[in-house]
């Protein structure tokens, strides 16, 4: 009887055991509520940033599907609702009001130009609703609001190691900047941030000039940079109008290598320009053609059958994609419910979990939030050799 009693006793102990050393259910096991979860995008796939909006979108999608394949967020699907705004802020401004009250998306990913960022960064602050942009590039616009992250590199981050190797590469010692004054990040490149790098760096800048978005012929321009003939020629702009800098200057003989802002090192300058682009440096915010991380190249795979031409993606691509997985990480690891009644709750849980994010090992580097809302992290700078983008 004695040892009936003991066995029992000992059954009783190890089941108490059990339930008390047993972790509760974590937030990420935890399932949420509704039918799905909605994530809005802002993507440009149309206007001068397409490439871009377009990487972007594709990105997002394939995020999307492989997330919801592995069973969701907290079990629960995820919804993506998305806009084109053509790489213009004003129909941004309806946009991003429709997508928090009529939509009711728990976070925004997107946009991907500065002067769209610029413009509805701000009435995140009213409308309190967390947004990521996964290219935007301007110094400073995080900080508009506290709802506003950007998992990317600004411009004066990126381009530093860009000017030192350009330098050391051809060996300038002077050149002239052409950049685009209608485009938020391209003027901030070209009239303030190169001007200092060339400074910092010994390299006198023989003359500034400025063009448009709508400008079609730089031939004017190269006349006169010809006159001056400086070692090379610094270009801010998105990918276009650098391709077509390049053309004009191989037209007119001109051959002093070029160096681009953020926008410019994409699959489209090299299909645009051509031979004309071959030596042109630039840097990224992620490493994509190359890379042999075997998740970048599982992912490259998937985006270029989708993606026109098969082409690789700008490293707006592979930021996307990452968004889409952080977002993830922090709605399960912060506790969202994805309850009606709880939006304005999740939202801010969001927030914080973007505030706070650390170390997140995506296909696109290792992400973490600086104090302004920005992301920090490895610069790889690209030069064109042999029709590609090789890191230098």
């Amino acid at each position: 009887m004695v040892k009936q009693k003991s066995f029992w006793l000992i059954v009783m102990i190890a089941f108490f055991l059990v339930i008390v050393l047993t972790p509760a259910p974590s937030a990420e096991a935890g399932k949420l509520s509704g039918d799905t979860v909605k994530i809005g995008g802002i993507y440009s796939v149309s206007g001068v940033c397409a490439e871009w909006g377009t990487a972007a979108k594709i990105s997002a999608e394939i995020a999307v599907e492989e997330i919801n394949a592995a069973g969701g967020i907290g079990g629960v699907p995820i919804e993506m609702v998305w806009y084109d705004v053509g790489c213009k802020a004003s129909p941004a401004i309806p946009v991003i009001e429709k997508l928090a009250k009529q939509d009711k998306v728990l976070v925004v990913n997107g946009p991907c130009q500065s002067s769209v960022a610029e413009v509805i960064f701000p009435k995140l602050n009213r409308l309190k609703m967390p947004m990521i942009s996964f290219c935007s590039s301007k110094p400073g616009l995080s900080a508009l609001s506290p709802w506003a992250f950007r998992n990317t590199l600004t411009s004066d981050k990126q381009l530093e190691p860009a000017v030192t190797k350009w330098k050391e590469k051809y060996g300038i010692k002077s050149a002239v900047i052409l950049y685009n004054s209608e485009d938020a990040v391209s003027t901030v490149e070209g009239k303030k941030i190169m001007p200092v790098l060339f400074k910092k760096h010994g390299i006198e800048l023989k003359k500034m000039f400025t063009f448009q978005t709508q400008t079609v012929g730089f031939a004017p321009f190269m006349t006169e940079i010809k006159a001056l003939n400086p070692d090379g020629i610094a270009v801010g702009s998105c990918y276009e109008a650098g391709a077509k800098i390049a053309i004009e200057a191989k037209k007119q003989g001109f051959k002093a290598p070029m160096l681009g802002g953020a926008c410019n090192t994409t699959p489209g300058l090299i299909e645009i320009g051509g031979e004309a682009v071959e030596g042109y440096y630039g840097s990224t915010a992620a490493w994509i053609g190359g890379n042999p991380d075997p998740r970048m190249v599982k992912y490259l795979e998937k985006f270029k059958a989708r993606s026109p031409g098969g082409k690789e993606p700008p490293y707006g691509g592979p930021r996307s994609y990452d968004n889409i997985y952080i977002i993830k990480k922090i709605m399960e690891e912060e506790g969202v419910t994805n309850k009606p009644a709880d939006l304005a709750k999740d939202r801010d849980k969001i927030r914080k979990g973007w505030e706070k994010l650390k170390d997140f090992d995506g296909i696109s580097g290792v992400t973490t939030m600086d104090e302004n809302g920005d992301g920090i992290g490895g610069v790889i700078t690209l030069a064109v050799e042999g029709g590609k983008f090789m890191a230098k």
